[in-house]
C-alpha cells in the first residue's frame, strides 16, 4: 500500500490507493495521445504521470511507420512524438514545450525516483569489486567461478589456447592482439562513422517495444540520439547485416587466429544463421542474461569504450534471471535490483574489457554486458570442433562436415534412438508433457498407468518433475516414469525393475541405517504391440515414495543444491551413502536371477568409447588422439574376477547428487557448517534419506562404478584424505574375485572406466571439477590428477 499523502490524494483521487507503478505500467500504458494530454491538465500528479517519457517512448513506436529511415530525436520522446522529422525543426524550436518547459513541484514518487536515478547514473566508474579470496564452497557450481584470466595474445598459441579455454570451455579476455592496426580502430569511431555513413541506415535494437523491437535507422539520427538520450533502456545499434549494407566493413577488422574455423561457414549465405554483429551502444545499454543461439561459443573484440562483463556456467541459472519468461530484467536493472543482495559468494564472474580487448564467451555460458561509457565494438559466433556437442544446429552440418572432417563424422552421425526421436516429436505430446497440447494427454496416460497397475481411478493431482531424458511424474498413488529411447532406455527400464525387486527382498541384516530405496509398485508398458510408435512401446514403472524421515512436512529434495561446504559436512553425506552401496555390493542375489551381466556391458563400453569421445568432444584434441593407444585392448582388463577383481552383486552405476534424495532442517548450532562466517550458513540442512534411479545397475559386477561416481559426482574430486579413508574402507571390506594378482593398478581402471562411461555426463562433470586438464599432455596425467589418491 502505497503511505498516504494529502496532496497525492487530493490529486490523483482514486489512483491514489494504487503503487505507482501498477498506474503507469499496467494503467497509464494502454490510454492514447489525446487521453493522455487530457489527464495532463487535471492536476500535477497526473501531469507528472502522463508526461512519463517513457509512456510516451512506447507511444511513439506504436504509431511510427516502421519502413521510416529517419527518427530525430527531441531530448524527450513527447516532444520527439511530436516532432519526429527534420522537416519540423522551426516548429520544435519554437513550441512553448521545447521553449519553456513546465516545472512541477511537490511530487513525491519512489518509483519515478528510482526511474530518473537509473536513467542519470553515471556509469563510468562502474567497476567490479575486487575479487574473493578463495574459499570453501557448497557445491561444483562454485569450483568453476574463477577469475577470469588475462591472456597475452602474441604468447598464446591456438593449440595452448584450446588445452587451456576451448575444450575446457572456459572465458578469457585476450589483450595485445593488434586490433589498434585494424582499420576499423580508426575508421569505426563515431565521428569517423557518422562523416563516411551518417545517410547509412543501420539496424538499431529496442529493448522497450513489444511492438518494434528492431528497425532500420540511418547512422546521424542514431548518434544524435546516442548524444542526448536520458533513456532508462536506450536503443542500441545491434546490426547483424553492417557488412552486406557496407562490403568495406568486412575487411576492416580481422577474425582473432583461435576462431577462424567456423563451421557454419560451410553453409550457403542463406542457410547460415546470423553469426557476426557490429555493436554500437551508448552508455547503460548491453545485453541481459542470455546464452547465444544453437549452442555457438563467441568473441567480442571492443574498439571504444568500457564493458563490464558478468558470467555464469551453464549449470548456474543466474539469480533474478527466469530463462521460461519473455520478460527479462535489463542490464542496469539486474545490477541495481539484483546484484547487490547476492552473498559474495553466489555472485557471477565479472571483468573489464578495454579498448582492443577481445574475451572469448564459451558455449552454453551465461553472460550479460553492460556499457560503461559509449562503445563500438564488433563480435561472432562460431562453431568449431570444441563446441560441437553442445551446437543444437548441427544436423545442417551433417553433409558439409562429412566431406572435409570425415573425423568429426561421429559428432554429427545419427543413432538408431535419434531416428525413434524424430518420429515421437512428430506429435509433440509425446516428448513435451508440459507442452499447453499435451498436460492433459498426459495426465491421461499417467492415470491410465495407475488403473492398470494399482487396480484403481485416480483423480488426484499430477505434478511432471525432472527426470533427465525420461518423463516423470509424481502423484499421491507413487512416482511414475517413463522411459525414453535415449540412453538405450528399454535396458534402463530392464535394469530398473529387476534391481528394486531384488532390494525388496533385501535378506542382508544392517546394523547401521542405510538410505531407503523405492518400492516398485507396477511396471509395464504403456502401448501395446499393435500401437507401438516406431517399435518404441514407452516403458513405465511405478515407485512407492518411500521416506525415513519421522516429520512428513519436511521438504525431500535432491542433495545437488546442498552439498557440504567442509570435510566433516561430506562425511555426514558420505557414511550413510557408503553404507548403503555397501549394502547393494554384498547382496546376495536371488537363484532366479542371472549371474554376471559386465562381459558383454563392459565389452560394449570399450568399443564405443574412442567413438562416443569423438563425438562428445568434451576433452581436447591431443588427447582424443591418444585415446586408443591409452585404452586397453581387452575389456578384460578393465574388470575379470579371475584376475581378483572385487565384484559387487548389485551395482548402481549412476550415483549423482541429483539420485541422492533427503529432507531439509534448520541449521543447529553445533552443526559442521558453523565455522563458517558465510551467509549460505543460514541455509538449512541437508540429511540424506533415499537412492533412486536404478536404470543404470548391473549384477555381479565391478563396484568401481559406484566408487568412480561417487569421487567424480558427489565428492567433486576432493581428495582431503579423511574422505579418501572412507572409501577405502569401504572397498577394503568386499570379497576379492577368483584370481590372486591384478594386472592393472586401480587407478589405471578407474581412469579406463570414466573413458568407458556410456554418457558424456561424467567427462563433462571431471572436466568441471579439474578445469586444466585440456593443460595436461597425456592421459597418464589426468589419471594422476584425478586418480594418483588411489595406488
Amino acid at each position: 500500500m502505497t503511505p498516504i499523502i494529502p496532496s497525492r490524494e487530493a490529486s490523483l483521487g482514486h489512483f491514489h490507493r494504487l503503487p505507482d507503478i501498477l498506474t503507469l505500467d499496467c494503467i497509464f500504458v494502454h490510454l492514447e495521445p489525446k487521453e493522455l494530454c487530457v489527464l495532463s491538465e487535471v492536476s500535477r500528479y497526473l501531469h507528472v504521470f502522463a508526461r512519463n517519457d517513457r509512456l510516451w517512448r512506447r507511444l511513439f513506436f506504436a504509431s511510427r511507420d516502421p519502413s521510416a529511415l529517419r527518427l530525430v530525436f527531441r531530448g524527450t520522446w513527447l516532444l520527439t512524438f511530436l516532432f519526429s522529422q527534420p522537416k519540423d525543426d522551426a516548429a520544435f524550436s519554437s513550441h512553448p514545450l521545447a521553449t519553456h518547459p513546465i516545472q512541477v513541484h511537490g511530487v513525491v514518487s519512489e518509483y519515478l525516483h528510482q526511474q530518473w536515478i537509473k536513467s542519470n547514473m553515471y556509469f563510468g566508474q562502474f567497476y567490479p569489486p575486487p575479487a574473493l579470496p578463495p574459499k570453501p564452497t557448497n557445491n561444483f557450481h562454485q569450483l568453476q567461478l574463477r577469475p577470469i584470466p588475462v591472456e597475452d595474445y602474441q604468447l598464446l598459441d591456438r593449440e595452448t589456447f584450446y588445452r587451456r579455454y576451448g575444450y575446457p570451455n572456459q572465458p578469457v579476455m585476450l589483450r595485445n592482439s593488434g586490433v589498434e592496426s585494424w582499420p576499423a580502430w580508426e575508421q569505426w569511431s563515431l565521428d569517423a562513422l557518422l562523416a563516411k555513413h551518417g545517410n547509412t541506415p543501420f539496424r538499431v535494437s529496442n529493448i522497450d517495444s513489444n511492438t518494434e523491437p528492431t528497425f532500420l535507422l540511418e547512422f546521424q539520427d542514431f548518434v544524435h540520439y546516442v548524444r542526448h538520450n536520458k533513456d532508462l533502456d536506450p536503443l542500441y545499434l545491434f546490426d547483424p547485416r553492417f557488412a552486406d549494407t557496407v562490403p568495406e566493413m568486412e575487411t576492416a577488422y580481422e577474425v582473432p587466429k583461435y576462431f577462424d574455423l567456423d563451421y557454419f561457414s560451410l553453409l550457403s549465405p542463406e542457410a547460415r544463421p546470423p553469426y557476426r554483429w557490429m555493436l554500437i551502444g551508448p552508455q547503460r545499454t548491453g545485453a541481459p542474461w542470455h546464452t547465444d543461439p544453437s549452442g555457438t561459443s563467441a568473441w567480442n573484440t571492443l574498439l571504444s569504450g568500457h564493458k563490464r562483463w558478468a558470467l555464469y556456467p551453464p549449470h548456474i541459472i543466474p539469480p533474478g534471471h527466469d530463462p521460461t519468461s519473455p520478460d527479462r530484467l535489463t542490464s542496469v536493472s539486474w545490477y541495481l535490483d539484483v546484484y547487490p543482495y547476492l552473498a559474495p559468494e553466489l555472485r557471477p564472474l565479472e571483468i573489464v574489457q578495454y579498448p582492443g580487448q577481445t574475451i572469448f564467451v564459451p558455449s552454453g555460458w551465461w553472460h550479460m554486458v553492460i556499457n560503461m561509457d559509449d562503445t563500438v565494438a564488433v563480435t561472432q559466433n562460431f562453431a568449431d570442433e570444441a563446441n560441437i556437442l553442445q551446437i543444437r544446429r548441427w544436423e545442417i552440418l551433417r553433409e558439409k562436415l562429412a566431406e572435409i572432417r570425415p573425423d568429426l563424422a561421429p559428432a554429427v552421425g545419427i543413432h538408431p534412438e535419434e531416428s525413434i526421436l524424430e518420429t515421437l516429436k512428430k506429435e509433440a505430446s509425446w516428448v513435451d508433457p508440459l507442452g499447453p497440447d499435451s498436460i492433459l494427454t498426459w495426465k491421461g496416460r499417467v492415470q491410465d498407468v495407475i488403473k492398470s497397475t494399482l487396480g484403481s481411478a485416480y483423480e488426484g493431482p499430477i505434478s511432471s518433475i525432472h527426470g533427465g531424458q525420461n518423463v516423470c511424474f509424481l502423484t499421491d498413488r507413487g512416482f511414475i516414469k517413463f522411459f525414453t529411447p535415449m540412453h538405450e532406455g528399454l535396458e534402463s527400464y530392464k535394469a530398473e525393475v529387476v534391481s528394486n525387486e531384488i532390494i525388496l527382498h533385501s535378506s542382508i541384516a544392517s546394523t547401521d541405517p542405510i538410505l531407503l530405496s523405492p518400492k516398485v509398485l507396477g511396471y509395464g508398458y504403456l502401448l501395446d504391440e499393435k500401437d507401438a510408435l516406431e517399435q518404441w512401446r514407452w516403458p513405465f514403472i511405478v515407485t512407492e515414495i518411500a521416506r525415513s524421515s519421522k516429520n512428513e512436512s519436511l521438504e525431500i529434495v535432491p542433495a545437488e543444491d546442498y552439498l557440504p561446504l567442509d570435510e566433516s559436512g561430506y562425511r555426514n553425506l558420505l557414511e550413510p551413502l557408503m553404507r548403503t552401496l555397501h549394502h547393494y555390493h554384498r547382496h546376495p542375489l536371488p537363484s532366479s536371477v542371472g549371474g554376471d551381466q559386465s562381459t558383454d556391458q563392459f565389452e560394449q563400453r570399450l568399443r564405443s568409447a574412442v567413438m562416443n569421445h569423438m563425438r562428445w568432444r568434451v576433452f581436447p584434441k591431443h588427447l582424443l588422439t591418444s585415446l586408443p593407444e591409452f585404452l586397453p585392448n581387452d575389456s578384460k582388463a578393465v574388470f575379470d574376477p579371475l584376475q581378483g577383481h572385487k565384484v559387487a552383486s548389485l551395482v548402481h552405476g549412476d550415483i549423482s547428487p541429483s539420485n541422492i534424495l533427503g529432507s531439509l532442517s534448520s541449521l543447529s548450532s553445533t552443526s559442521s557448517f558453523s565455522s563458517f562466517s558465510s551467509p549460505l550458513d543460514s541455509r538449512p540442512h541437508f540429511t540424506p534419506e533415499m537412492l533412486i534411479d536404478f536404470g543404470d545397475a548391473s549384477l555381479q559386477t565391478d563396484p568401481l562404478l559406484d566408487y568412480i561416481s561417487v569421487f567424480v559426482t558427489v565428492m567433486n574430486c576432493r581428495q582431503e584424505k579423511t574422505l579418501i579413508d572412507l572409501l577405502l574402507k569401504h572397498w577394503e571390506d568386499l570379497p576379492s574375485g577368483n584370481g590372486t594378482q591384478e594386472k592393472a593398478s586401480l587407478r589405471r581402471r578407474c581412469m579406463w572406466h570414466v573413458l568407458m562411461w556410456p554418457s558424456a555426463g561424467l567427462s563433462m562433470h571431471l572436466v568441471r571439477c579439474i578445469p586444466n586438464i585440456g593443460e595436461m599432455e597425456t592421459w597418464d596425467d589426468v589419471e594422476q590428477a584425478v586418480f594418483g589418491w588411489w595406488n
